[in-house]
């Protein structure tokens, strides 16, 4: 009662200052330290290595940022509408809606900024896994390799993983099947597929850091088009010939039907002259 939203909402610029002035010390003290801590931590980690590397870490601040904003709004609407709200910490009532086994929408869509990371807190345990393989498996090969092959594939694969656990979270199903969904049985389905994909991307990054080096701009423009267009072109001609081989079964189909239609026909005939016949109508 008596706090402001508009107030609320200033405040929590700095993570933990909404919730302090809501009333919540524990809930702001525990958001802050996560901030600051975190952010102390990474700091640390590059003085200590001298590398750049861990600042990719810091991509986990806006997240936090962002729950203790819109989180400190929430609060204060249950608070105007005059909602008792308890000073708990949210690892607190994460551990609790996990032993409880209650799932809330927030935190799968929270954890869903890491690919898979929502179908884990879901229960999705192996499709998360595969998921969260395969996302940092193709940011660590592309920034391994330089291959910007891999570029494409870190939003596909992130827009699939957030929507995807949006839907799970959206059917209001908690149970989750025994052989639950993953992305490994559909690999070994398509080994073969799989196994051309893996040696076909093994010659590219033997060209990309052994063979681009020693050849002109000029050479390696003219083999990357004409990789390019002998790639579309072997894919036109493979829709091609599939469309043709199917076309004796489409043939063959449609025969089949029409010697049902005709089979019917006759029936139908045949069915009709012996009602004829047996009410005396036949004609001489």
């Amino acid at each position: 009662m008596g706090k402001s939203k508009f107030t609320s909402f200033i405040l929590s610029v700095f993570p933990g200052l909404g919730h302090f002035y809501l009333g919540l010390m524990n809930r702001g003290m525990v958001i802050m330290a996560v901030f600051f801590g975190w952010l102390g931590l990474v700091l640390l980690a590059s003085v200590v290595t001298w590398s750049h590397d861990f600042l990719v870490l810091l991509v986990l601040l806006p997240i936090v940022w962002l729950y203790s904003l819109f989180d400190a709004l929430q609060l204060c609407s249950r608070i105007q509408s005059g909602e008792t709200v308890p000073d708990s910490s949210p690892i607190a009532e994460l551990s609790e809606s996990l032993a409880n086994g209650y799932k809330s929408r927030f935190w799968a869509l929270l954890f869903s900024i890491i690919p898979g990371a929502g179908h884990m807190y879901l229960g999705w345990q192996q499709r998360g896994l595969g998921l969260m393989t395969t996302f940092f498996l193709a940011l660590f090969l592309m920034d391994w390799l330089r291959l910007s092959l891999f570029f494409f594939m870190l939003p596909v694969i992130w827009l699939y993983s957030f929507f995807d656990a949006l839907q799970l979270v959206s059917a209001n199903d908690t149970t989750v099947p025994e052989s639950e969904g993953t992305l490994f049985p559909w690999l070994v389905a398509r080994q073969r597929w799989v196994g051309l994909g893996l040696i076909a991307l093994g010659v590219l990054i033997i060209f990309e850091r052994e063979i681009v080096p020693h050849l002109s701009y000029q050479l390696i423009s003219t083999i990357k088009t004409g990789l390019i267009a002998a790639i579309f072109i072997g894919g036109g001609v493979r829709l091609v010939m599939g469309s043709r081989l199917n076309l004796p079964v489409t043939e063959k189909v449609k025969t089949d039907t029409h010697l049902a239609d005709d089979n019917n026909e006759v029936s139908t005939i045949n069915d009709i002259t012996g009602d004829e016949r047996c009410n005396g109508k036949e004609k001489p």
